[in-house]
């Protein structure tokens, strides 16, 4: 009477533990292969980056070479520095604020709250549009330069900008006047869902004054086709 119950008792242990087994065999089988994409097609872009940088510091080299032949070509090299400068395509140093923001650490909450105790997209993407309502003049998110065409969004577990995969903590620096930028980031209707999420779950949200910061040329492709300097 005993044998039988037992015997249909191993076999459903032995195949719960196959299923199981051949889920964390195909678990491997194709999360591996799409991590090792992943990092391929990083190191891909992080090279194209470089060479673009590379290629665009001869331009400017043979660029300013033509300017010095002539007066014409000189007032022009002048103008198409003021249009590099706008679109992000230089280096700038200043001062002005440091927004950090991570996701919230050694703090216990329900599953239903995890959500909100992480960082977004949308959370830089408010960050950054906050930045430039209070004046930032040159703004970067890890060392990684915002201009008019870049792009911020989620891929899994990781954020995106400018296709460079990132994860918290993030630093976003901005130039501008101090006092606008800080008047912006305080204001009551600005932020708000961050905010409340830093006062009740803990996300890490801070914003400091800073002398001499740097924020690097911006090192993607301009996609951009028509538009107008303002």
């Amino acid at each position: 009477m005993l044998l039988v119950p037992a015997v249909l008792f191993g076999l459903l242990v032995t195949l719960q533990w196959r299923t199981q087994a051949e889920r964390s065999e195909l678990s491997v089988r194709y999360n591996a292969p799409l991590i090792d994409a992943a990092n391929a097609l990083q190191t891909e872009q992080n090279d194209l980056k470089a060479q673009l940088a590379e290629l665009r510091a001869r331009l400017d080299e043979i660029q300013r070479n033509a300017s010095s032949q002539s007066g014409a070509a000189k007032e022009l090299q002048t103008r198409l520095d003021e249009l590099k400068a706008t679109a992000g395509l230089t280096p700038q140093s200043g001062d002005g604020v440091v927004v950090q923001l991570d996701d919230a650490r050694n703090v216990s909450v329900s599953s239903r709250d995890v959500d909100k105790s992480i960082c977004h997209a949308t959370d830089l993407t408010d960050i950054v549009n906050t930045a430039w309502k209070g004046g930032a003049q040159a703004i970067a998110v890890n060392d990684e330069r915002v201009v008019n065409s870049s792009s911020v969004y989620c891929v899994g577990s990781t954020i995106m900008v400018n296709g460079t995969l990132m994860s918290p903590p993030f630093n976003i620096t901005a130039i501008g006047p101090q006092n606008s930028l800080l008047g912006a980031f305080d204001d009551p209707s600005q932020l708000q869902d961050i905010k409340q999420r830093r006062d009740v779950q803990g996300l890490g949200f801070r914003v400091t004054r800073a002398s001499a910061i740097h924020v690097p040329a911006y090192s993607g492709a301009l996609n951009v086709r028509y538009a107008e300097p303002h």
